[in-house]
């Protein structure tokens, strides 16, 4: 009985318990799908970010260019 009053017992039932769930949930088919939607959706916002930025580039360059020729030095 002084088995389940120890702590350390305890600590040991939960890992082995906790490491038996997070298996299971690991190799599930849905938590799969939801990595790989989440990577999806991450490489989506970096393309977007990239295409914004380069947008904002061109038009900076534009606007630079357009001064420069109004200032006569092109």
């Amino acid at each position: 009985m002084s088995m389940f009053k120890n702590e350390k017992f305890w600590l040991v039932v939960a890992g082995a318990v906790g490491s038996a769930v997070a298996k299971k949930v690991l190799k599930a088919k849905k938590t799969r799908e939801l990595a790989v939607q989440g990577l999806a959706h991450g490489m989506k916002f970096t393309a977007d970010a990239k295409a914004a930025f380069q947008d904002m580039k061109d038009e900076a360059s534009d606007i630079c260019n357009d001064a420069k020729a109004e200032a006569g030095l092109k």
